[in-house]
């Protein structure tokens, strides 16, 4: 079984349907990128994985296990493997660093407070920041929040990193920095990543396959090298970043959609 497994995945807002039968499979330590439009239901896969929202249709799995949320029980399991680093790091504003990132391990595990302090002190060396945990959130710039999010989200060792959006309102040389984060968090934690971005660059640099999310479907994978090279109209669209071609298209009459 792989490490995180969607079948047939649907999500809908009323009438608005954002995930439409998605199927994926992201191995061990594998790292996939999902690229797509703004509003193209990339954070509500994420969400759908980490058991925030209820899909109307399919089944989520996560390391073997079924995610579902009326097992809350089963679900807490399967979150404790999952590190989640949201868009623009979500850090509480009225707590340090040291704070923020041991704010799990206080309520997650038995370590004492000199093991927290020691956990936290290796978590933040992973991500390039020591001697930063006396700071509060105001002090940090946005890349250093983004990183110090990172850190909470290893702290208590997953086997997953979910990256919502990780480069989002940062300048070129901190997106480098952050994907290089990125990778070598992969490396080092051997874990399974899945990272949603619209930016190209990053997908190349982090991604070992690539996805592209469109009107709620995933219409083209593969390798960076395979995805850069796949003809199909909407990944040539938005390869190039030009207004021509069908990824703004009006979609079809309800009457012909195929659900």
């Amino acid at each position: 079984m792989p490490m995180i497994k969607l079948h047939n995945v649907s999500k809908a807002f009323d009438q608005n349907k954002v995930l439409d039968r998605i199927s994926l499979e992201v191995e061990e330590s594998e790292s996939l990128v999902i690229l797509g439009g703004s509003g193209t239901g990339k954070t509500v896969l994420l969400k759908v994985i980490l058991g925030l929202l209820r899909p109307n249709d399919g089944n989520i799995f996560v390391d073997g296990a079924r995610v579902n949320i009326d097992q809350p029980t089963a679900l807490f399991e399967i979150r404790k493997k999952i590190g989640m680093c949201f868009q623009m790091a979500a850090l509480f504003d009225s707590m340090t660093v040291l704070e923020n990132i041991s704010f799990g391990l206080s309520r997650h595990t038995n370590y004492s407070s000199v093991q927290i302090r020691s956990r936290v002190d290796e978590c933040l060396t992973l991500v390039g920041l020591r001697d930063t945990a006396t700071l509060y959130p105001s002090e940090l710039s946005g890349g250093m929040k983004r990183r110090v999010g990172f850190a909470r989200a290893i702290a208590l060792k997953p086997k997953i990193l979910l990256f919502d959006e990780p480069t989002t309102g940062l300048d070129p040389v901190m997106t480098d920095v952050i994907s290089k984060v990125i990778t070598d968090l992969r490396s080092e934690l051997r874990a399974t990543t899945i990272t949603i971005t619209h930016d190209l660059k990053v997908a190349f640099n982090i991604g070992q396959n690539i996805s592209l999310l469109h009107r709620g479907s995933i219409v083209a994978s593969g390798s960076p090298q395979g995805f850069a090279s796949n003809q199909d109209p909407l990944v040539v669209q938005f390869i190039k970043g030009t207004s021509e071609g069908p990824f703004l298209a009006d979609p079809p009459p309800k009457s012909q959609i195929t659900i």
